[in-house]
């Protein structure tokens, strides 16, 4: 088996689009508002914008991924000055690592 994709769930699809392409920098590789969906296509694995469902699969919750970067520090740093909201300053893990959180413009959050 292997991870082939990541649904995240969306208040407002267009706004969501904006945030992954712009904010994240990613291009969309399939799927419009219209549509329904909007997918990007990652180096590993695919991830899927969709609106949320309620009771079923709802936006404002830790989705339970890690996307990983090249450089965390300069990230964030970039990131901040966009607006984008994170959960705190990058830390170091008991693993060793470094990560913070991001929260999306549907309350999502996730690791980075």
């Amino acid at each position: 088996m292997k991870l082939n994709t990541l649904r995240i769930p969306c208040k407002d699809l267009a706004r969501s689009q904006a945030f992954y392409t712009s904010c994240l920098g990613q291009e969309s590789a399939f799927g419009s508002v219209q549509d329904g969906y909007i997918g990007f296509q990652l180096e590993n694995v695919t991830v899927l914008l969709e609106p949320e469902e309620p009771g079923e699969f709802e936006c404002g919750r830790y989705l339970g991924f890690s996307f990983s970067v090249p450089e965390l520090t300069a990230f964030y740093i970039a990131s901040v000055a966009l607006g984008i909201e994170f959960t705190g300053p990058p830390e170091v893990q008991s693993w060793g690592g470094l990560m913070t959180h991001v929260r999306d413009v549907s309350g999502n959050t996730f690791s980075v």
